[in-house]
């Protein structure tokens, strides 16, 4: 089998939460016993490499840009001893940045000592701790994954990195040498590459250097790219209290709004795919109210709940190209998701998938008059009708399928009793209720696991493996059943329709830091003007 390696690219702090997240997902479920089924293809998204002693290492096949003072503990060498640091280390150009002297938390203590304990077993006070992504960071990265902006300090409100035209000016100076010459360096490892994967914040001036980056691996690799441009759930100025406060809110509210619709632009000529992702409703000017799940109960200003969301969503999308019996690949994903020149689609979550454990899915899909899932994409609802989508489904036993003929009663006379598998009823249901419309659904056996260091934001309402209990006995949700989905189609017209009017509406004369950045008035109006051509793709009524 054949690795079809993914290099991952992740640009900005509240990526990099989201990142942190998804990684441990990664790793906290490797099983070292080799008694376990694994599902994924693990090597798609690690690489092994070996120290200067012979001992092997496998790491993230990773690129990370942050700002100076964001690592707070983690050092800029990724975190290896340096008797573990890969053989390579000395030809890699990694400069050196001191961080202050922080003390570690009790989980990053424990994770670090010479025998440590089972974390999951132990509670940690992580709400309160975490100010930073590498305060929940599990494994340990490769050398040359870490690039620090040296230029910008972290939570500097006076020299803030806050222009997309910035990061576009960055990419051209030492820091994207350096940083393109470090994604050579990983593709040129790969034996049969899939593509990339940019999880990048949209709001602010890692917008610039992340499209600068899709600009520069279209022109350079013919590999298909998938972009996650990202809205953080809060921002710290989203509640004035003062009039003065409020004039500084509405000028940074502007300005993320241009550098999410410029990045939306940009991504709408370089990416091959992009699916924006917020846990707020609106994105636009501010996020907007949370996005609730069903027995989920998150507190939207914590980074550190609001990104386990959107981790546990890319997680399971990416089931699809990383699983072991699927041969879909990155480049088939974006293939069908894109036609008419639609390189934009909605993302949707249920998490969990909330069955009651004594209760069959037949019976859960047959009553439900809700939508199964949840929109994750910015000042968008999915239509239900003319859409194509890509499903996937993890965590459901074959057992709670259907009843055995002798129990199954009533169940018999619905349609859905004759599928034989879990695949099969979701594809049903999905056919009963989008009109004119292709679902591809995929179904894996594993569920989203839950552990330690992922945040304790689950009702008490559920069992262990994340269903709904019929007993009050407390227990902790070690794992849970997920519904995740890519969706594509006309409805998409209205989100890009409220940006661009949203964004119409800023006077360039306002936008004087862009000017000042380099970004002129006939250009600004110029990728406006394309960001509305890009909407026109998906006006047109088409049948599938």
């Amino acid at each position: 089998m054949s690795t079809r390696e993914i290099l991952t690219l992740q640009f900005g702090h509240y990526s990099n939460y989201v990142g942190a997240h998804f990684w441990n997902i990664q790793e906290l479920g490797f099983d070292y016993t080799g008694t376990a089924k694994a599902e994924c293809n693990n090597d798609i998204l690690y690489r092994e490499g070996q120290t200067a002693r012979g001992e092997v290492t496998y790491t993230p096949r990773l690129l990370i840009a942050d700002l100076k003072g964001s690592l707070k503990t983690l050092p800029a060498s990724g975190g290896l001893s340096d008797e573990e640091q890969q053989e390579d280390f000395q030809w890699t150009n990694v400069e050196k940045i001191e961080e202050p002297e922080v003390n570690k938390n009790k989980y990053l203590q424990d994770i670090d000592s010479e025998n440590p304990p089972e974390v999951e077993t132990k509670e940690y006070n992580l709400d309160q701790e975490v100010s930073t992504w590498t305060d929940y960071l599990y494994p340990r990265l490769h050398s040359r994954s870490i690039h620090i902006i040296k230029e910008y300090q972290h939570g500097a409100e006076n020299e803030s990195f806050d222009i997309s035209t910035t990061g576009h000016t960055l990419w051209k100076s030492d820091f994207g040498d350096t940083f393109s010459d470090n994604i050579r360096k990983y593709v040129e490892e790969c034996d049969s590459m899939q593509g990339f994967q940019v999880n990048f914040d949209c709001t602010d001036g890692f917008s610039g250097l992340a499209v600068s980056c899709i600009e520069h691996l279209t022109d350079e690799f013919t590999k298909p790219i998938l972009a996650y441009p990202i809205i953080a759930s809060h921002f710290g100025d989203n509640n004035p209290e003062t009039q003065e406060e409020r004039d500084k809110s509405n000028l940074k509210d502007s300005i993320r709004l241009v550098n999410t619709a410029l990045a939306l632009e940009g991504l709408s000529q370089y990416a091959t795919l992009f699916v924006p992702l917020c846990t707020g409703e609106k994105g636009w000017r501010k996020p907007g109210s949370p996005r609730s799940f069903d027995y989920v109960n998150y507190s939207p200003e914590l980074y550190y709940h609001s990104s386990a969301l959107l981790a546990s969503a890319i997680d399971t999308l990416g089931q699809k190209y990383r699983h072991k019996s699927n041969f879909y690949t990155l480049s088939d994903i974006c293939a069908d998701m894109t036609g008419y020149g639609r390189k934009m689609a909605a993302a949707s979550l249920c998490i969990p998938f909330a069955m009651n454990e004594s209760q069959y899915l037949i019976e859960y899909l047959n009553t439900t008059t809700q939508p199964i899932y949840t929109s994750i994409t910015p000042s968008c609802k999915i239509a239900t009708d003319k859409i194509f989508q890509l499903i996937t489904v993890r965590g459901i036993p074959e057992s709670y399928l259907k009843a055995p003929m002798k129990e199954a009663k009533e169940q018999m006379n619905l349609p859905a009793y004759r599928c034989s598998n879990i695949k099969e009823m979701f594809e049903l249901y999905f056919q009963a209720n989008n009109f004119l419309s292709a679902t591809n659904v995929t179904v894996c056996e594993k569920p989203l696991e839950l552990k330690t260091p992922f945040p304790q934001i689950f009702s008490q309402n559920l069992n262990k493996y994340g269903f709904v209990k019929n007993v009050t006995e407390q227990e902790k949700v070690e794992s849970c059943p997920v519904l995740a989905g890519y969706h594509n189609g006309n409805f998409l017209a209205d989100m890009i329709e409220k940006l661009h009017r949203e964004v119409s509406r800023i006077k360039f004369a306002k936008l004087h830091k862009f000017e000042e950045e380099g970004l002129e008035s006939a250009d600004y109006k110029e990728s406006l003007d394309r960001l509305a051509e890009f909407k026109d793709n998906y006006e047109d009524d088409f049948e599938l």
